[in-house]
């Protein structure tokens, strides 16, 4: 096989998760021109050394560290000291994704654009290797993509210090208090965030903020925090974890299994066979 040969770009997108793309890039002779790019990218290289210019400065990304292009940032790229490059890079339409930013932060969201191309963040990170894995497998609900997108703005806007924190307020806005009914009421059905604003009639990323305000976590999170609770329920009435996932509308077991996890510890079987024990 030729070295031009090992070179290899795929992109992918899920239909469930408008507005974003993956690209996973392996790279041995192959350099990018000076080029920029619509959407808000951020990446990272998963082995050998990613080697590029940006706004004047001359940088190596190595495995572990975050790339971040804003919108209309001129860069290029290639991989340094003959070595493979292997690397995942998200891209997010602005028009989506900084709305999205601004329900997360106190500024105007016209006002985000990073000062930083790379650098060294484990939850960033984090996130960019599950995003680009849900991506990939297309396994995921509406609701599970807005919830990784969620994540993202929250975590970039901590990062430039424009984050603000959830909180639990007393004093429940009825029409918010509609769209708790409205969740509880069609818990099995495969909500997206555009359905509940709609059903309050406020915009999507209004909707988000005052949500998490006052419920304390973004509609997503809500969700499936709900959705869980419901499963652990119908585990204690000895129901099939099989036929649990699909009542609930996660696409396996597996699926079902891993929220369920974050929550409890253990897996709906391990759960189920404690309970009856």
């Amino acid at each position: 096989m030729s070295a031009k040969q090992k070179n290899k770009f795929q992109f992918l997108s899920a239909d469930k998760c408008a507005g974003v793309m993956l690209l996973k890039a392996v790279m041995t002779d192959f350099s990018y021109g000076k080029h920029a790019h619509e959407e808000f990218a951020i990446g990272a290289p998963l082995n050998g050394i990613q080697e590029f210019s940006c706004n004047g400065q001359q940088l190596r990304a190595f495995p572990g560290s975050v790339i971040l292009f804003n919108p209309e940032e001129v860069h290029n790229g290639n991989p340094a000291e003959n070595l493979t490059l292997r690397y995942q890079m998200l891209y997010f339409d602005p028009s989506e994704f900084y709305p999205l930013l601004d329900c997360a932060a106190t500024k105007n969201d016209n006002a985000f654009r990073s000062e930083e191309n790379l650098f060294v963040d484990q939850v960033l990170h984090s996130f960019v290797m599950e995003m680009s894995k849900h991506v990939s497998e297309a396994k995921n609900s509406s609701l599970e993509y807005e919830w990784f997108l969620y994540q993202f703005a929250r975590r970039l806007s901590q990062r430039m210090g424009m984050f603000q924190p959830d909180a639990w307020r007393d004093k429940k806005d009825s029409l918010l208090v509609r769209a708790k009914e409205y969740i509880c009421d069609n818990i099995k059905q495969d909500m997206s965030i555009d359905d509940l604003s709609s059903e309050v009639h406020m915009s999507k990323y209004h909707f988000i903020r005052l949500f998490r305000s006052q419920f304390g976590l973004p509609p997503h999170k809500f969700i499936l925090n709900y959705k869980i609770n419901l499963v652990r329920k119908s585990l204690e009435l000895g129901l099939s974890p099989t036929d649990v996932a699909m009542e609930y509308g996660f696409f396996d077991v597996s699926h079902m299994a891993r929220h369920f996890k974050k929550s409890y510890g253990i897996s709906p079987r391990q759960y189920q066979k404690q309970i009856e024990g």
